[in-house]
C-alpha cells in the first residue's frame, strides 16, 4: 500500500523548501519509513536535481532520494495552501508548485513502476482536475489511495 491517509496532507503551508522537507522527514521518521540521513539527503538531491514540473493546470514537484535512505515503499502527497517555489526540472527556472509527491522507495525495481504510475497520473487532465477540485484531506486521501493502492 503506497498511499496511507497519514501521509496525505491537505492545505499545508510552508515558508520554504527546507520547512517542507523537515516536516516530511518528521512525519516519515515517526513512522520509521526513512533513515535519519533522509532529511539532509532530500534537501541535497533537490538542490542538485530540481524536481518541479510545469503541467497545464497544476505545477508539481516529485521529490525523492536514493533508495538507501528509505525503509519502505510509500508516497507522500501534499496539496499546498499556497504555492512554494521549486526549480523547473527542464528549465531550472523558479516554478510555483502546488502539489508535492514524495517518493519513498527502497526497492529500485519498484522505482520504475511507481514513476510510471505517477507519470500516468500527471498526464491525465481528468485526475489533475480531480486533485485540484478536492476540498478536504479525506477527499484527497481517498483519490490518491484509489489511484495508487
Amino acid at each position: 500500500m503506497y498511499v496511507e491517509k497519514n501521509l496525505v496532507f491537505y492545505s499545508q503551508r510552508f515558508e520554504d523548501q527546507n520547512q517542507l522537507f523537515d516536516f516530511m522527514a518528521d512525519e516519515l521518521e515517526k513512522q520509521d519509513y526513512v533513515r535519519k540521513e533522509f532529511r539532509e539527503a532530500i534537501k541535497v538531491r533537490e538542490q542538485n536535481f530540481p524536481t518541479g514540473l510545469q503541467l497545464q493546470n497544476l505545477n508539481v514537484a516529485i521529490v525523492h532520494t536514493e533508495v538507501e535512505y528509505s525503509k519502505a515503499e510509500k508516497l507522500v502527497i501534499m496539496k499546498l495552501e499556497k504555492p512554494l517555489i521549486f526549480r523547473n526540472i527542464a528549465t531550472l527556472e523558479p516554478l510555483d508548485v502546488e502539489l508535492i509527491i514524495g517518493l519513498i522507495l527502497n526497492d529500485s525495481n519498484k522505482h520504475l513502476e511507481v514513476l510510471q504510475k505517477v507519470s500516468q497520473l500527471l498526464q491525465s487532465e481528468a485526475i489533475i482536475q480531480e486533485i485540484k477540485d478536492t476540498s478536504t484531506h479525506e477527499e484527497l486521501a481517498e483519490l490518491m489511495q484509489n489511484y495508487f493502492n
